[in-house]
């Protein structure tokens, strides 16, 4: 199991990695400086003041670059004052708040640039790095909570409570994520979709429920057809069903 456990982590480093970066680059593709300004318009349309001379994106852009370079102390500080911007913007404004890039808004949330999203989940896998899953839980489950469509934030947030053997909290996330991923096999989103199928089928292998996890890595598969976690989990079913565990 120990084996099992550190392919998984190996290989959910290595893919998050890529995520990050991916992130980073859509963010600083989509905010263009009149789009950043449209952004900022959009999200503080009530009243409230706009700064233009914050660049949010260009913060949460250097703090994925500074955990590529393992500052991830120095990363946090920069996650942190794009948070403390947004907060300031919205002070006494207690509407929950949605990114606004989440697709359909609620109509009594509070609309904030898609950076401050990001700046939650980017502070809270700096402080997994860091070793304070206990800080990070906070952190990730806002991000989830104002991005519910992204998947890619719910299955960073699932991977928390895999950490921690909560496999029942863990598959409902990894569940959840797969709820919400585009699931075009060929999409931008495959790598996500994937690790959201692997991650349900780890729990229910967890919880030995081997039927329904073997089925959820073939699934897998579909989207990461190469992925050597799910054929090594599939190799470990097959011989858990031989000895009849």
């Amino acid at each position: 199991m120990n084996t099992r456990m550190a392919l998984a982590a190996s290989w959910s480093v290595i893919l998050t990695s890529g995520l990050l970066a991916t992130a980073a680059n859509a963010q600083t593709a989509q905010l263009t400086s009149s789009t950043a300004n449209t952004l900022a318009a959009a999200s503080f349309d009530r009243g409230l003041p706009t700064d233009h001379r914050f660049d949010a994106s260009a913060h949460v852009q250097q703090g994925f670059d500074l955990i590529r370079k393992g500052k991830q102390a120095q990363a946090v500080k920069l996650f942190d004052k794009v948070i403390q911007d947004a907060d300031q913007r919205l002070v006494g404004d207690m509407r929950p708040r949605q990114c606004s890039t989440t697709g359909a808004i609620a109509s009594d949330s509070a609309i904030v640039d898609s950076a401050v999203c990001d700046a939650h989940f980017g502070k809270g896998y700096a402080l997994i790095d860091m070793g304070r899953g206990d800080l990070a839980e906070t952190e990730l489950r806002t991000a989830a909570q104002m991005a519910p469509t992204n998947a890619h934030f719910t299955n960073e947030y699932a991977e928390l409570f895999k950490s921690r053997r909560e496999w029942q909290q863990s598959y409902d996330l990894f569940a959840h994520a797969w709820d919400v991923v585009d699931k075009n096999p060929k999409g931008a989103d495959a790598g996500v979709a994937a690790r959201a199928l692997r991650g349900m089928g780890y729990n229910k292998i967890e919880l030995g429920q081997y039927e329904e996890a073997e089925r959820l890595f073939k699934q897998s598969q579909i989207y990461d057809p190469t992925s050597t976690v799910a054929s090594g989990e599939l190799e470990y079913i097959a011989r858990k069903k031989a000895i009849g565990a």
